[in-house]
């Protein structure tokens, strides 16, 4: 009879750190432990299932079939053992949670998230922080968040996956488009459809006016509506009123992938799973 291996939490924890950041020295950061700590925890958890779990190449870290395999079971087991510490060990029902998230997706998401924690549990108290998915990624990594909703580049195991947005061109209306030079009224340099457009227009050589940057699409709204300039946001999170243009001669915007992910390789919060809160957080 084969000899039984018992896994154990502590490297299943390191590997789905590892496997949310897609890198061993962000893990590090996020778990609390040197590279060189996570490397052996994997291996380790290698040696004990002898099979390999990430692929040694050139291109990062990628899974192996048996790697991805393990993703499934090591989430469910990691999300029930969670839940069980929780349950048994609470001596006070009321709890905490920092949540960050960037601003153009707070409006369509964070109304939602907050209604399915208190599902879970009606005394929880929320602070919410609204910066970019970068600054968003530094506060999880310096344990300042528990809970980040942000954008991750395309293909990336990062977190839970929510839903694939477009950028759309916006403006008070249509006309506005043929005006030379184009004003226009972005978000902040870190944002990825700043950069798309900066670029695409110097390509394309097209002159514009970079009238004002912002990190609140509120104010970017405001500023459109009130004929300032056009701009670029998600496609779900443009308001209502406001005209969205997709063919125009103007450069492609690109997709991005919203997600959700908790800090240091947590599973479980309030009673939720990272993949369950992920599903019920996609808009209907």
């Amino acid at each position: 009879m084969a000899k039984k291996t018992n896994l154990d939490f502590e490297l299943l924890r390191t590997f789905i750190a590892v496997v949310d950041n897609g890198s061993l020295t962000r893990a590090a950061n996020q778990i609390h432990r040197s590279q060189s700590a996570v490397s052996m925890q994997i291996k380790r958890l290698e040696s004990q299932l002898e099979q390999s779990l990430f692929e040694r190449s050139g291109r990062g870290l990628l899974l192996t079939h048996q790697g991805k395999s393990l993703v499934a079971y090591a989430r469910r087991l990691l999300n029930l053992h969670d839940q069980a510490l929780t349950e048994l060990t609470a001596k006070d029902n009321t709890q905490h949670l920092r949540i960050g998230c960037p601003d153009d997706y707070s409006v369509k998401l964070l109304p939602a998230l907050l209604i399915l924690l208190r599902q879970k549990n009606p005394t929880i108290r929320l602070s919410i922080f609204t910066e970019n998915s970068g600054r968003l990624r530094q506060a999880m990594d310096n344990n300042e968040i528990d809970l980040a909703i942000m954008t991750r580049l395309p293909d990336s195991n990062e977190g839970a996956l929510i839903y694939v947005d477009q950028g759309i061109w916006v403006a008070k209306n249509a006309s506005i488009f043929d005006l030379q030079p184009l004003p226009l009224v972005l978000f902040e340099p870190s944002c990825k459809f700043h950069s798309s457009v900066i670029d695409g227009l110097d390509k394309n050589e097209i002159s514009y006016d970079l009238v004002c940057e912002a990190s609140h699409i509120s104010l970017l709204a405001e500023l459109v509506d009130r004929g300032i300039g056009v701009s670029v946001m998600p496609k779900k999170s443009v308001p209502k009123h406001l005209v969205t243009v997709e063919k125009i001669n103007l450069p492609e915007l690109p997709v991005v992938e919203v997600c959700i992910c908790l800090s240091g390789g947590n599973q479980n919060i309030v009673g939720w799973s990272l993949n369950e809160l992920a599903k019920q957080l996609v808009p209907k």
